[in-house]
């Protein structure tokens, strides 16, 4: 197996979707995101910014559609919400300065992704239903606020949505569209 053929870049998104799923369900658990879940949580940011970043590095034809530069606007929001979430605890609590950070994460995460899930959607490289599985879970995520409740469950969907891509990025990233309609661009 060559450097080109290992699939490191996609691995990291599967796994960023999994430490997403792992804290939101620490958090439904637990019914608190404090301490150690609000480390997951910072880690799953920046697992999935390693991911995204990987992504366009290792697979150049994600920018070849609508929408792909939405990756890396998710990529810096992964990076602002770890960092966010991570000052949160090394300050001990939530002062002005951490959840600052955290919102601009936010914006840029979700921002990106519905991007992203937008070019999914129209291009047709990966199914379609990759792109609106981002696009609700992105969306059921801006509902979640502090996880207070029944509002933990908002948190899941988005993980899933992130691990489902990177699994299937992690089984067909050469030719992901091999079987599907060609990309819009190309028409």
């Amino acid at each position: 197996m060559t450097e080109a053929e290992r699939p490191w870049a996609q691995l990291a998104l599967a796994v960023g979707g999994l430490c997403w799923i792992g804290w939101s369900l620490a958090t439904i658990v637990t019914g608190s995101a404090d301490g150690s879940v609000r480390l997951l949580v910072g880690a799953s940011g920046f697992v999935l910014a390693v991911g995204l970043l990987g992504v366009v590095l290792r697979l150049p034809w994600i920018y070849q559609f609508p929408g792909g530069e939405g990756s890396g606007i998710a990529l810096l929001g992964g990076l602002a919400f770890a960092a966010g979430q991570w000052s949160r605890v090394l300050l001990g609590g939530a002062g002005w300065f951490a959840e600052g950070i955290v919102a601009l994460g936010v914006l840029g995460l979700a921002s990106g992704t519905v991007l992203l899930a937008a070019g999914v959607v129209r291009a047709r490289r990966v199914p379609p239903w990759l792109g609106v599985a981002l696009f609700v879970g992105t969306v059921l995520f801006l509902g979640f606020g502090n996880g207070d409740g029944l509002r933990a469950w908002l948190a899941p969907p988005l993980g899933l949505a992130w691990l489902a891509l990177g699994g299937y990025l992690l089984r067909y990233s050469e030719q992901p569209s091999g079987h599907l309609e060609p990309s819009a661009i190309s028409r």
